[in-house]
């Protein structure tokens, strides 16, 4: 099988999903550079791709995993935000990343996640959880939100080149549909689920086939007894009540399903001659792990590490899903 090019992970610098949703609560350089240095060292990751809401974050965490020697992809996140302060987000973006670049080298830019999803405007929906849950039923709406979403791309793309000297992509959902040729790499969120299994496998050939570097941006799954079958919405268990975040005290604990997950998925793309992999993600330290029943809301993460309550410096303990990719990675060193 054929090796990776870019063998990565996804980094969670702080996204705002929601007003009373941030993923990474507490800014700590101490944690992140430690983080990074983990990637780097321990898990055998040539590559980052950082995510944050935040410009500063997304660029100082950047210029922190070049120092340890990650070779960066920058994304920004915003949610909820129209398409004209997206593109104007961007702007910004991309001349701090131009700075990065040319201080570090091999920084690289994604424009972008799910923006049919994530944005406001290109699907109905008040709401990025909202339109997510209403995506099966909106396949007659398709069309149209991928006409905007490639207007909104073309203005993505021609304001990122306008400012940024590297290599660009943009993270697409399966459902999206894009002009590649304003891009360097396909990029593609990739998540096999009941749903798409039997097709998963020559879905991902097919856009290889075409000749364009492939990128899986982003693939993952939770660790809890059928995550595995809806992978995409794995997460979905998680619900707030009475002001606390909650998961069903039902859900079995099982790291195995989101370690061989990954294997397998790592196999199909290293058959179809996949250019770079990142696994999603590291952490995501709002979700943090505990032992009593329906609290436990590590289960709804997609981290490969679990993150400990605790109000001073972060700590996380290695999933099975850990060692799983830190063997696969470090065959490729």
């Amino acid at each position: 099988m054929a090796e990776f090019t870019w063998r990565g992970i996804g980094y969670d610098a702080g996204v705002d999903y929601a007003p009373d949703f941030p993923s990474r609560p507490v800014w700590r350089p101490d944690d992140v550079r430690r983080d990074l240095r983990a990637i780097h060292e321990d898990l055998h990751a040539n590559s980052v791709l950082i995510t944050a809401t935040e410009t500063e974050r997304l660029i100082e965490a950047g210029a922190m995993a070049r120092e340890v020697g990650l070779e960066v992809w920058l994304q920004p996140r915003l949610f909820e935000a129209r398409p004209q302060t997206v593109v104007a987000n961007l702007a910004e973006v991309a001349g701090r990343a131009e700075e990065l670049r040319s201080a570090y080298g091999r920084v690289a830019l994604n424009v972008g996640c799910e923006l049919t999803l994530s944005a406001r405007g290109l699907m109905p929906g008040p709401s990025f959880a909202v339109r997510g849950m209403l995506l099966p039923w909106l396949a007659p709406l398709l069309p149209l939100a991928n006409l905007r979403l490639r207007r909104l791309l073309g203005e993505l793309a021609r304001v990122a080149r306008g400012r940024f000297a590297g290599p660009l992509s943009y993270g697409a959902g399966e459902w999206e549909r894009v002009d590649w040729s304003m891009f360097d790499m396909v990029g593609l969120d990739l998540y096999r689920t009941a749903g798409n299994a039997w097709r998963f496998a020559d879905d991902v050939r097919a856009h290889v086939r075409r000749g364009k570097p492939v990128v899986a941006f982003e693939f993952g799954c939770c660790a809890y007894a059928g995550a595995a079958e809806n992978a995409s919405q794995a997460f979905g268990v998680l619900r707030q009540r009475g002001g606390e975040w909650r998961v069903p005290p039902r859900l079995v604990r099982d790291e195995s399903v989101q370690a061989r997950y990954l294997a397998e998925l790592l196999d199909v793309f290293a058959e179809a001659g996949v250019a770079g992999v990142f696994v999603w993600g590291f952490s995501e330290p709002v979700l943090t792990r505990s032992h009593e029943p329906g609290r436990d809301l590590d289960l709804a993460s997609y981290g490969i590490v679990a993150v400990e309550p605790g109000d001073g410096p972060e700590q996380w303990t290695p999933k099975l899903a850990f060692h799983t990719v830190a063997e696969r990675y470090g065959e490729g060193t």
